[in-house]
């Protein structure tokens, strides 16, 4: 529900954003982690599978819909700041920025939110 209406609320500001990746399997996050260390491309995460609020389904990445996608030119701050105000923690405030993040931990340890994913019998269908 967050994340519909930040998206209602760029696309207002004529800046319309899209869904990247929201929940991701552990197999990927691993995936994605190994990518520019041990496989070809750029690094594009420091987290591992369970280390990511990916896996707890409580986080998503976004990018803009117009020119290309993660320019730095596009209002990352802003649309980063609107996300906060509906609950969002957002990455570009972090040591190591990661603008397009966004996680609800819903005052959750990232332990406790990878307890609790475990243990939701929907989990097992999705690849986990």
């Amino acid at each position: 529900m967050a994340w519909l209406r930040l998206a209602e609320s760029a696309l207002a500001l004529g800046r319309p954003i899209f869904l990247v990746e929201g929940w991701r399997s552990p197999a990927r996050q691993d995936a994605l982690y190994a990518q520019g260390r041990t496989t070809p491309g750029s690094v594009v995460t420091n987290a591992r599978a369970w280390q990511s609020w990916h896996q707890t389904g409580r986080a998503v990445d976004f990018a803009f819909q117009h020119g290309s996608p993660f320019a730095p030119d596009h209002p990352w701050k802003h649309i980063g700041e609107m996300g906060e105000l509906l609950g969002f923690e957002w990455g570009g405030r972090w040591k190591k920025p990661d603008r397009p993040h966004l996680q609800l931990t819903g005052g959750l340890s990232l332990a406790d939110a990878v307890a609790e994913a475990k243990l939701d019998p929907r989990y097992a269908r999705k690849g986990g």
